[in-house]
């Protein structure tokens, strides 16, 4: 889809227009997945190849699957194409067909397993010290079993006690579930399993080990996926980059498909949001191009005084402007300061969003070597960076020393001035 129409590119038609049992679909930010998605689900069921209720979508948020849910019933005119997320998927599934677990579920939402793994950490406070919960309880933390060896085990069977003495599940349990009456051939699990024909899979990238299985052993017709691994950010969540990085491996014969025009961002921005990518060992690798002309500005500044930040609020609310923190924490630090909590996000919470101008904080907040893998760091900072349509404002740590905030920083210093704090004011007000 080019900016000024709904026709598909290219690159879009030769996607909508395939044939082949395994697919994988490898798209750079902003090229208009979810378009190209919408319009290749409607030519399947146009061919009645499939019947509506033979294939299912997957996307890995509520939100998402709600918004693919609006779009596609308002291109097929139809509500009955199922899409959920995995574990809504399974729930429903096990709630129609396990004859034990039916309609009897009691399910754990995040926020409990949340509370209950800091009631575990809580009682090693003499151990742990101050370090927070959050760091703790990462899958991707390095820190916990560097200096806690065995602490994040012992925090697991913690909370899986929890549930054995409480008879409740969690949403990763949803699958597991799924995947052993799978594995052992029950009744239940292949009458679940013979309802669906096609599977596509949104934002594969954020795939976990145990789903992957699950596609395997659930053996569709056809089998289409669709995402990013330079957006795989949910390594702390234990999903893998080697589900997507392997697929035409595991899922053979495969066709690999790219999506490399970007349509969101201008120039400048695309190209200095992969340099960071570029250093990564693990990727399928890709130029990305942007399909809009227009000149865009990419400014960078270390912030080396309070009122620097406070000279940033009003420019902030007066524009179509966010900042991208790292963590919750300097979020709730810079709303202290005065900036609208409308204002701030973490990258995370970014992800799939655009903005006309983003302020990438680097001041701090990122983690260091020992407590994160620095492969998905660079992954996290591409999709910050990644976000900005016309303008990319790059706030610098105020001393450039160790430390992965002045490592990001100097990526970018390379090319761009590194302006002095009021001088990067001013050229900012220009757009």
């Amino acid at each position: 889809m080019t900016p000024n129409s709904m026709e598909p590119s290219k690159e879009q038609k030769e996607i909508i227009e395939s044939s082949e049992k395994f697919i994988q679909v490898i798209a750079a930010a902003g090229s208009g997945k979810t378009f190209t998605m919408i319009r290749l689900a409607e030519k399947i069921f146009h061919s009645k190849q499939f019947k509506e209720s033979e294939i299912l979508l997957i996307t890995f948020s509520r939100k998402a699957a709600e918004e693919l849910r609006e779009r596609l019933e308002k291109a097929i005119g139809s509500s009955s194409i199922r899409i959920h997320t995995f574990h809504a998927f399974c729930l429903k599934m096990i709630n129609s067909f396990h004859p034990d677990l039916k309609q009897k579920i009691q399910i754990l939402t995040p926020e409990e397993k949340e509370e209950i793994l800091k009631e575990f950490y809580k009682s090693k406070r003499d151990l742990i010290g101050g370090i927070p919960y959050e760091l703790l309880q990462s899958k991707t933390n390095l820190l916990s079993e560097t200096y806690f060896p065995g602490l994040s085990g012992e925090a697991e069977m913690y909370y899986r006690d929890f549930k054995r003495e409480n008879h409740r599940l969690d949403f990763d349990d949803l699958v597991s579930v799924f995947l052993d009456g799978l594995k052992k051939n029950e009744a239940w699990s292949l009458k679940a399993k013979k309802e669906i024909r096609l599977i596509i899979v949104d934002e594969f990238q954020d795939t976990d080990p145990v789903q992957l299985e699950w596609l395997q052993l659930m053996g569709p017709e056809k089998l289409i996926v669709v995402g990013d691994d330079w957006q795989a950010i949910y390594g702390f969540r234990g999903a893998s980059t080697e589900p997507f990085l392997n697929f035409n491996k595991i899922f053979t014969p495969c066709k690999r498909y790219f999506l490399t025009a970007n349509h969101r961002s201008v120039s400048e921005i695309v190209q200095i949001s992969a340099f960071p990518i570029h250093k990564n060992k693990k990727n399928i690798p890709k130029t990305v191009v942007a399909s809009r002309k227009e000149k865009g500005n990419v400014l960078c500044t270390r912030i080396k005084e309070l009122r620097d930040w406070q000279s940033l609020i009003l420019e902030v609310q007066s524009r179509d402007a966010v900042i991208l923190c790292r963590t919750n924490y300097r979020i709730r630090t810079l709303i202290k300061i005065g900036f609208p909590a409308d204002k701030i996000f973490t990258i995370h919470a970014s992800k799939g969003l655009e903005y006309s101008t983003v302020y990438l904080d680097l001041y701090g907040g990122w983690t260091s070597e020992e407590e994160s893998d620095p492969e998905e760091e660079r992954r996290i900072l591409y999709v910050g960076l990644s976000r900005a349509r016309d303008n990319l404002f790059i706030l610098g740590p105020p001393e450039l020393s160790s430390g992965r905030e002045q490592e990001f920083y100097k990526y970018f210093i390379k090319k761009y001035k590194d302006l002095e704090f009021p001088t990067f004011l001013n050229e900012s007000k220009k757009n």
